[in-house]
């Protein structure tokens, strides 16, 4: 393999480097849908109203829950690893 080869390597290396990195920071962020490529979307259609109700009903537990610890005191350590 001669000199020139190896150049044409190393420039058709960088030129796939840019390339993905362009791809990266300007479709992945500005075109695609980032909530499914993600996988966070969800449908709206897909959850009941009682099972909307429940998942309110344990939020509210949680968080009444998370007020009461916040009240007693404790090892700082023990409410870290929460």
């Amino acid at each position: 393999m001669s000199r020139i080869d190896g150049r044409k390597i190393v420039g058709f290396a960088v030129i796939g480097t840019i390339t993905m990195l362009g791809i990266g920071q300007i479709y992945l962020p500005y075109m695609a849908d980032r909530n499914k490529l993600r996988g966070l979307f969800e449908d709206e259609q897909s959850i009941s109203e009682q099972e909307k109700q429940e998942i309110q009903k344990l939020m509210r537990a949680e968080q009444q829950e998370m007020n009461n610890q916040a009240t007693t005191p404790g090892s700082m350590w023990r409410n870290m690893r929460r």
